[in-house]
């Protein structure tokens, strides 16, 4: 390699959190650009088409839009220490899981802590999407930047289910999160060892760049989950980072295809964020979906930046509200079932008794009609 990869991203972005984390601990060489420099506007913006964080421009020019898209690629491309995917198949599919509840399912409780009380940490708030937008602007045209920005995010929070029924069970659901997490690290350094997967990058998205990065959800973290805490530190390391467990006796994921017992507890956390609203958009998605030319390679939606193709009306943990239907998270949902269809029977008993333990058997059930793909940085419908 003869130039090391551009990431275009910011320290506050969700997805870019993902990305970084991975090139870092694959020990790649990066340098990362905020969406203000200029070869986002003149190069990768016309080739992505949308104002969305991460994006990656590979040695060779290659530009690849989304962690997700980001580190399947750089699994394919790269020269990695070790791939990121578990080489037990019942891990493999746990760690999809994981994978989309942080990727997907914490951006409830994330956009919360960020939003919801932005009284109490403003500045620190608006100073990473100046980070992004204008930062080598005056202060008060720097702001006057970001502001209609953080307004339109923060507007998004019905969307997501956040009202005020539904606070104390997002907060209550924080707790419970952190503390299913402590337990799990007080024996392991990542999920399925000491090498983080997909699903600890997928939870690192969430948990360092939101709540254990804005002020309040972080002082809550140190201060309730240290443990957790420090997994944030050891994903974003480049090196292994695991001083505290010297008996540790396993360098990189764990043998026999083992589900560490602690890990259902987080399982079931995600149920409670992601049951019934994620089956909901699958059913919302495929009554959509009824009525489209569906064309395979097309794209799904009619503009690049849109998400959604419409609402659906589903639940937060009993309190009601409309969800935009995500061809993106269907695309995801579908990494998880695709990997659990492949197993062995016996692993797909194993696999399926984990799921229903925890109460996410749902996600496996809920099939989309149609598959969705991406080309081109863009989700299109598959062949």
């Amino acid at each position: 390699m003869t130039a090391p990869y551009h990431l275009y991203g910011v320290p506050a972005s969700y997805y870019t959190a993902k990305a970084r984390a991975f090139l870092r601990k694959q020990g790649l060489p990066f340098e990362e650009r905020s969406s203000a420099h200029p070869e986002f506007g003149t190069v990768i913006f016309p080739a992505i088409g949308r104002m969305f964080l991460p994006a990656l421009q590979a040695p060779d020019g290659t530009i690849i839009q989304d962690s997700d898209a980001i580190i399947a690629w750089l699994e394919r491309h790269a020269a990695l220490k070790r791939s990121a995917t578990p080489p037990g198949p019942v891990q493999a599919v746990v760690s999809h899981l994981f994978n989309l509840f942080g990727s997907e399912g914490l951006t409830r409780m994330a956009m919360h802590y960020r939003w919801s009380v932005l009284e109490r940490q403003d500045s620190f708030i608006a100073a990473g999407f100046i980070h992004g937008l204008a930062p080598e602007s005056p202060p008060a045209e720097a702001e006057a930047f970001a502001r209609p920005m953080m307004d339109k995010l923060a507007g998004y929070l019905p969307a997501l289910g956040v009202s005020e029924a539904s606070l104390p069970r997002i907060e209550a659901a924080y707790d419970a999160l952190l503390d299913a997490l402590a337990a799990h690290f007080r024996r392991h350094p990542c999920l399925f060892g000491a090498w983080p997967s997909l699903g600890d990058y997928g939870l690192y998205g969430p948990l360092f760049a939101h709540l254990g990065r804005d002020p309040l959800p972080a002082f809550h973290m140190k201060q309730r989950a240290p443990g957790v805490f420090r997994w944030t530190e050891r994903v974003g390391a480049p090196n292994l980072d695991i001083p505290e467990y010297p008996s540790y006796p396993h360098e990189a994921f764990l043998p026999d295809d083992e589900i560490p017992d602690t890990l259902l507890a987080i399982g079931e956390v995600a149920a409670g964020e992601m049951i019934p609203e994620v089956p909901d958009q699958v059913a919302g998605f495929n009554a959509w979906a009824a009525g489209q030319p569906v064309a395979p390679g097309e794209p799904i939606l009619d503009k690049p930046h849109r998400r959604a193709v419409g609402t659906v009306e589903t639940a937060y943990q009993g309190v009601a509200f409309k969800a935009g239907v995500s061809p993106y998270r269907i695309y995801l949902l579908q990494k998880l079932q695709d990997a659990f269809d492949v197993l062995e029977d016996a692993s797909k008993a194993r696999a399926q008794a984990w799921f229903d333990a925890a109460g996410l058997s749902p996600l496996l059930d809920a099939r989309p009609v149609h598959r969705v793909s991406r080309k081109d940085n863009l989700e299109v419908w598959a062949g």
